[in-house]
């Protein structure tokens, strides 16, 4: 019996190392780029360009009326798993 519990184990835990391992490659979108930096300026986002990111950082920059802004939103599967899937806000400073 024990050799079955231990396969099964590995197998979930493989699973599991996967999964995370597909979360670290989804990318936020271009609206959930522009709904988080319009609730950090407090103005409306017009376009979001210059879209890079590394494994732990989304950075973009958001064009408002009054100007452009340069934002990084955390972001990647230690992220995800740390906020408990409620997200953080953008940092954005005016260029």
């Amino acid at each position: 019996m024990k050799p079955f519990r231990t396969a099964h184990c590995l197998a979930l835990l493989g699973t599991l190392m996967l999964g995370l391992a597909g979360c670290q490659i989804i990318k936020p979108t271009e609206d959930d780029l522009k709904s988080k930096a319009q609730t950090s300026i407090g103005k409306p986002i017009s376009h979001i360009s210059n879209v890079r990111n590394d494994s732990s950082t989304t950075y973009f920059t958001a064009k408002t009326a009054s100007g452009d802004y340069a934002c990084e939103l955390p972001s990647g599967a230690m992220v995800a798993l740390g906020s408990m899937g409620m997200g953080m806000g953008a940092q954005c400073n005016k260029q």
